[in-house]
């Protein structure tokens, strides 16, 4: 109850408005105005006649006209509370004057000749409210507290009256002398907020201030507050220090003369030096705080203060006041603690001159450094003040303490950055700090070297001095906790700049780290390359990872710190990092480093660690084809990938993931979800593509080695692709629907709500990458979870957030997909890997969910289909051996009509024929639906026809039907072939089919029309006589 009435006095004390609120809020309780209340202008206007009538009894006697005084203030508060505190008055000097005038003769009276104790309770009794008992004293005082409250004149007539001194040494004697009892009332409070803003109203007003210098009331007043703590009022401490605070934000020339008269500053000091380690330390502070505030206040009228400061040995005092915190926690710390230490750094401001220092920057400097060497903004001044702070951090292991020591000393450098060259160059407070900090707690340990940081990042400075004492803390490794902050911040201040690659490298920091990692991995490989425990925390480890990380960053951009760490053998060290998952990232990161100045080897690490994993290390491979996909980026990585067999490399890893995606998985697949199996199959393929992308030395390569092949070879081997359909099996019934579109039922399959079985979801999955390869954005995509088929302008946003990432343009960015594209066609990067889709097409089938499968094959027949609509695509498809894919991938369904994807892959073959065709291959398809023969001299004959009467045969020619008897006799009447005996042929395919062949020969020897130029192309066929051959009819040429 007492502190919260404390407290509450003091805001209304200090409340600006407090002279409004306050009067209205202590206006009960009421006093009665002899008869029925009137409006406000009716109450001045009777008060206006009663003190008229007042005035004229001045001959009676002091009884009585004391009376009449108090007769007429209980009209003079009851005008007051109804006028809402506004007065009209035309006497108010007057009645001022009188009022003051008597509550100082009561207040005297009541104090004169009694023993402090016994003056203290008659003050009390005297100003308390008594209910309805004898209440003159309260009646004055709350008349007194309404008129300081009015204008300048008013109080000017309250100061005159000697009513200030009175009231001081009444407060004194309230904060001296303990209340007799504890409880305090409501209206002990509503008498102190009255008596406390009274004194407030006068030190507003210099004639109030002067009042209240008459004696040397104000002296004991604050010489008590330095020694009489413990034994003082708890109930008027707050209010007294309001009070004091007030004069002392006077600035008023006369209280800088009383205090220095008095020797109040001296005092005061003697006394709190003396209490120092008896008082509690926010007692202490607050006391403390006082003195400081005096001198603050007055230093911009004078520097007496200041000087009785520092001559009374203040500095000392303060270091002793700040160390009595060290043993407190963070909940026992009070708001004085922070006030104490604005006014330390405050003091470091006050000085005469400006400090004179040499220019003695070290270089290199960051670009944007400058040297101010005009004193612009606050600096400072006085080093005995800043040797204070300095000195708490020495001594004080406090947390809190030493944080508050070092935003200080932040705050100085945010007034001007000179102010860390005056303090550096003078008390070397930074350097100091290097040598201790692995002494103090760990939360100053983060902000020193935020401290540190901010000298680079915000002042763009070099410490190079500085920087030097943390690394041999780094080498010293004194607390390794401590040790570990230090380096985080160094590889932080190593990524602000390039510099920093060379000014660490010059410094051995480099090497330091290089001694350290090599010794680090010679303990790794000893223990076998444990994996440690994600949930333990070990500093240790920590410490290995920040160096691995700090290395990274200067080797980057920086071939001559990549040469130093060759040169070092580092290399063997790093690969045994490779096999901790904590220092994988890392490690990969300098070998992606070291493979600026030499791909060959980097490559054949990275291709000799993905064939050595194991089965269950499908992290580390996926960490080693995302670091492979960053080199592949630059044509000198493609070259060196190619000359490492890397292609080999990453096919055994397909090869090696054979039966992976079966349902339900093999025994030794058992333990690892599809998802992964599926991620390391995307990351691998994508290395394949960006091991293609624009380089056609790596497509020749991969072409005429057969790669294209086995890699089909090793998909279907997965174990999600079905088993190639036998000839002559029954065909399931097929519900003649049109098919979801491809690309469709490829998102469905990356969707949750996609419903497919696990083998089809995984073939769909497959299939996308693929699909993705095609069209040369594959090494683009780096989740499983993104969405196939993205759009262009998200491609090309990665591509930019990649190319921004890498500032020292390492490697070169993918060209932009529009210089590759153009926004009607698709085209084909990579048209074998079409042809491996073509293999897998009728792999697609599984006998579980033939409608589902048989949908999946046409819409990707569609899909094909559609790829191959312009010149260009099938150009490339040609090239690549497309039809011969078709003929051989795809015969069972080309030889079945009743198939649904019949259709689909007669057109195909149709489109591509039509650009360029293969003799052999024609014949064979000119043979689709025909069994084999029996005899050579039938091959031989069919071989021969085939030559001079295929698709360029016209008019009925090319509509016979090609029965066993048909080939024979055509033979017979063209020339030279022999005959056959009819029961040596086997029996032809069925007259639809043969029709379906015409109709495709017409299609593929038809010109094609290009819209809108109107321009005919010519298939590749010509026809001319060979007549004089012997043949004696026209034939098709294939050109």
């Amino acid at each position: 109850m007492e502190a919260e009435d404390v407290s509450k006095a003091e805001d209304r004390a200090e409340d600006p408005d407090f002279k409004n609120e306050g009067q209205s809020d202590v206006a009960q309780p009421d006093f009665p105005c002899g008869g029925d209340c009137k409006s406000p202008t009716a109450l001045w206007e009777v008060l206006e006649r009663k003190f008229l009538e007042y005035q004229q009894l001045a001959c009676t006697s002091p009884a009585e006209h004391q009376k009449s005084l108090l007769s007429v203030l209980p009209l003079f508060l009851k005008a007051w509370e109804h006028s809402v505190g506004i007065i009209h008055f035309p006497s108010l000097a007057r009645l001022a004057e009188d009022v003051s005038n008597q509550l100082a003769q009561e207040i005297h009276k009541a104090l004169v000749g009694k023993p402090a104790e016994q003056a203290r309770a008659a003050a009390g009794q005297l100003l308390r409210w008594k209910g309805d008992e004898d209440q003159d004293g309260y009646l004055l005082l709350k008349s007194v507290f309404v008129l300081t409250g009015t204008d300048s004149e008013t109080l000017g007539k309250v100061a005159e009256s000697g009513l200030p001194t009175l009231l001081l040494q009444c407060l004194y004697l309230f904060f001296v002398f303990p209340l007799e009892k504890d409880e305090v009332f409501e209206n002990d409070v509503q008498v102190q907020r009255m008596f406390v803003q009274m004194l407030l109203n006068i030190c507003s007003e210099s004639q109030g201030l002067e009042g209240l210098l008459s004696g040397n009331e104000l002296k004991s007043l604050v010489i008590a507050t330095t020694c009489l703590q413990e034994q003082s009022c708890c109930f008027w401490k707050e209010p007294t220090f309001c009070v004091l605070r007030a004069i002392s934000r006077a600035q008023n020339l006369s209280i800088i003369q009383y205090l220095q008269t008095m020797d109040c500053i001296k005092i005061s000091l003697q006394n709190l030096s003396r209490l120092a380690d008896s008082l509690s330390a926010p007692e202490l502070s607050e006391a403390v705080s006082l003195i400081l505030g005096f001198v603050k206040d007055s230093y911009l009228v004078s520097s007496a203060l200041l000087l009785e400061f520092e001559n009374g040995e203040g500095y000392p005092l303060l270091l002793k006041v700040l160390l009595r915190y060290e043993g407190l926690t963070q909940s026992e710390v009070d708001s004085h603690l922070e006030e104490l230490f604005d006014l330390v750094v405050w003091l470091t401001t006050c000085g005469k001159s400006e400090l004179k220092v040499f220019d003695s920057i070290t270089y290199p400097q960051l670009e944007g450094f400058k040297f101010h060497h005009e004193a612009s903004g606050v600096t400072v001044k006085n080093l005995q003040a800043f040797q204070v702070l300095q000195n708490v951090f020495h001594k004080a292991s406090n947390s809190i303490l030493c944080t508050k020591v070092l935003l200080a000393i932040r705050t100085m450098w945010s007034w001007n950055a000179r102010n860390f060259f005056l303090l550096e160059w003078t008390l070397q407070p930074i350097s100091q700090f290097v040598e201790m900090v692995p002494l103090k707690p760990a939360q100053v340990q983060i902000h020193f070297f935020q401290l540190l940081e901010a000298l680079v990042f915000e002042l763009h400075y070099v410490p190079h001095e500085i920087l030097g004492k943390v690394q041999r803390l780094i080498k010293e490794n004194p607390e390794p906790l401590c040790t570990l902050v230090a380096l985080q911040s160094v590889l932080r201040i190593a990524s602000a700049d390039p510099l920093f690659t060379d000014i660490f490298r010059d410094s051995g920091l480099l090497g330091l780290l290089l001694a350290q990692l090599r010794k680090h991995a010679k303990i790794l490989r000893k223990s076998g390359s444990k994996e440690s425990t994600p949930s333990v925390q070990d500093p240790e480890r920590e410490l290995t990872c920040v160096m691995l990380k700090t290395v990274v960053t200067l080797l980057k951009g920086s071939v001559r710190n990549a040469v130093v760490l060759k040169d070092h053998g580092m290399v063997p060290f790093i690969k045994i990092f490779l096999d901790n998952e904590w220092y994988r990232g890392a490690s990969l990161s300098i070998l992606e480093q070291l493979s600026v100045i030499n791909a060959e080897e980097y490559m054949s690490i990275i291709v000799g660690a993905l064939c050595s994993s194991t089965q269950e290390e499908l992290q580390l491979k996926l960490d080693l084809l995302k670091s492979l996909l960053r080199i592949l980026e630059n044509p000198k990585g493609r070259a060196a990938f190619r000359i490492s067999s890397g292609f080999n490399g990453l096919l055994s890893l397909l090869s090696d993931l054979e039966g992976s995606l079966q349902d339900p998985p093999l025994q030794m697949w058992g333990i690892v979800i599809p998802s992964q199996t599926l991620d390391l199959i995307l990351h691998t393929l994508c290395a394949v593509s960006a091991a293609l992308h624009l380089d056609p030395v790596n497509g020749d390569f991969f072409k005429r080695n057969g790669l294209f092949e086995k890699l089909a070879e090793d998909l279907c081997l997965l174990g999600c692709f079905g088993a190639l359909e036998e000839e002559g099996a029954p065909l399931n019934s097929w519900e003649d629907k049109k098919p979801r579109p491809f690309a469709d039922l490829l998102s469905m399959a990356f969707s949750s709500a996609g419903s497919f079985p696990p083998k089809i979801q995984s073939c769909l999955q497959i299939l996308s990458f693929l699909d993705d390869m095609v069209s040369g954005t594959l090494h683009l995509r780096r989740d499983l979870k993104e969405s196939p088929r993205a759009k262009q302008e998200a491609v090309v946003d990665a591509q930019d957030e990649e190319a921004s990432s890498d500032p020292q343009g390492n490697f070169e960015q993918w060209p932009d997909l529009d210089e590759r594209a153009d926004e009607s066609d698709a085209v084909i990067m990579h048209p074998g890997v079409l042809c491996i889709m073509v293999r897998l097409l009728p792999r697609l089938y599984h006998e579980d969910h033939p409608q589902l499968s048989k949908e999946i094959q046409c819409s990707m027949a569609s899909h094909i289909q559609s790829l191959v609509k312009s010149e260009k695509n099938r150009q490339v498809m040609c090239e690549a051996g497309m039809l011969k894919t078709l003929m051989t991938s795809c015969h069972q369904v080309l030889t079945t009509g009743s198939s649904p994807l019949h259709s689909g892959l007669i057109r195909i073959f149709e489109k591509l024929a039509s650009q360029a065709i293969e003799p052999d291959v024609l014949r064979q398809f000119l043979g689709l639906g025909t069994p084999l023969p029996l005899l050579a001299p039938v091959k031989i004959l069919n071989s021969s026809c085939v030559d001079r009467g295929d698709t360029g045969c016209s008019g009925s020619q090319a509509k016979v039907p090609m029965t066993a008897e048909s080939p024979v006799r055509t033979t017979r009447d063209a020339g030279p072939c022999p005959p056959v005996s009819q029961a040596l042929m086997p029996s032809g395919p069925s007259e639809s089919f043969t029709l379906q062949m015409a109709l495709s020969l017409i299609s593929m020897t038809s010109p094609r029309n290009l819209q809108p130029q109107r321009a005919a192309l010519a298939p590749s066929f010509v026809e001319f006589d060979m007549s004089v051959e012997g043949y004696g009819l026209q034939c098709g040429f294939l050109l």
